[in-house]
């Protein structure tokens, strides 16, 4: 079995858990599902059974332009409608999206890793000044996963970058959902 369908069924798990638990804000869940659904096709990809690249891609590229701005903007502001109610996360998650296709259709390649990149850095930023070490270290297992993707880390022949980013995203959502379900005031 590939690699690349061995960790995005790790990220795959991660995501479920964290998209179908009550516990967590609507943003979270919300940025949550959308990279499990990038997952899922990574592993239908990976393993041969139903090898949808574009479609993986489409999800990829909707994960980076708008579930990781919502999934930032969750945390930074997680007293907020946006953080707490289904109708404006899913608003701004639809912006987000619609921003990101806007830039693909003017061949702006770069649009979703530079979205995705500082969405990532201004929580990671956000979670210093308020030193919150929980998103702190989800945010920087996040940031450490796309600079490795982006870097083209690999260690042949047993890891590729996606693993990398694979490993590293589910991570770094793992402690998110963890300060998620507590800012959330649930326990």
């Amino acid at each position: 079995m590939n690699s690349l369908a061995v960790t995005d069924s790790l990220l795959l798990l991660v995501t479920i858990m964290i998209a179908a638990g009550a516990k967590y804000p609507p943003s979270l869940r919300l940025s949550a599902g959308i990279f499990a659904a990038a997952a899922l096709l990574g592993v239908l990809r990976f393993t041969d059974l139903l090898p949808l690249p574009q479609m993986h891609a489409f999800f990829s590229s909707l994960g980076a332009t708008a579930a990781y701005p919502l999934l930032a903007a969750g945390f930074i502001w997680s007293g907020s409608v946006l953080a707490q109610r289904w109708r404006f996360a899913s608003i701004f998650f639809v912006i987000a999206g619609a921003s990101g296709l806007i830039a693909s259709a003017l061949e702006f390649a770069l649009w979703g890793n530079l979205v995705a990149l500082l969405s990532v850095a201004a929580l990671a930023t956000h979670a210093i000044i308020v030193k919150d070490i929980q998103v702190a270290s989800g945010a920087a297992a996040l940031l450490v996963a796309l600079i490795l993707f982006a870097s083209k880390a690999a260690l042949p022949p047993y890891l590729q970058a996606g693993d990398f980013l694979h490993v590293f995203m589910a991570l770094g959502l793992m402690l998110l959902s963890r300060r998620g379900a507590v800012s959330s005031g649930v326990t």
